[in-house]
């Protein structure tokens, strides 16, 4: 069993290297590999309860261009490329472990937009949630700072 769930990961990994052989359209626009897998990441949450929906994706498309200076254009290519990745995923293993890099206020900043994204829809669904919470376990985030993020980008108008 460990065996199948080491080559899973490696063949994930691998997959993920040989797509990065050519510079891809978010490297050519500045991003960092982490910035890149962090908008990845969002695009999964956003399908995690299996309807996409727009409120989801636009919230997606403003953090391209507000956090990273981007055009619409820019913005709609790197979101085409992060959501063709985030559909051919396998494991969040393989975007997390990009992430491992940032800092622990850099990484709450990640874990924080989530949330929002999981929020935009109106409802968190249990599906988001729960990849939440494998999120913020990957990047070793305490439960505490997990439950702080979540109920600091909870909407106002938003119960539970």
């Amino acid at each position: 069993m460990f065996n199948f769930l080491k080559n899973l990961l490696e063949k994930a990994s691998s997959d993920w290297q040989a797509a990065g052989a050519s510079p891809q359209h978010w490297q050519q626009l500045g991003l960092s590999e982490s910035q890149f897998m962090a908008v990845v990441l969002m695009l999964q949450l956003a399908d995690a309860d299996f309807d996409s929906s727009e409120q989801e994706h636009r919230l997606v498309l403003n953090y391209l261009r507000n956090e990273y200076g981007l055009t619409t254009q820019q913005a709609e290519t790197v979101f085409t490329e992060a959501f063709k990745l985030a559909g051919d995923a396998t494991c969040l293993h393989a975007f997390t472990s990009k992430l491992k890099v940032l800092s622990e206020p850099e990484r709450l900043a990640v874990l924080d937009q989530l949330w929002q994204v999981a929020y935009a829809d109106g409802t968190v669904d249990p599906n988001e949630e729960a990849m939440l919470r494998n999120v913020a376990d990957l990047l070793f985030i305490k439960h505490s700072d997990f439950v702080k993020s979540k109920l600091a980008n909870k909407p106002a108008n938003l119960s539970e």
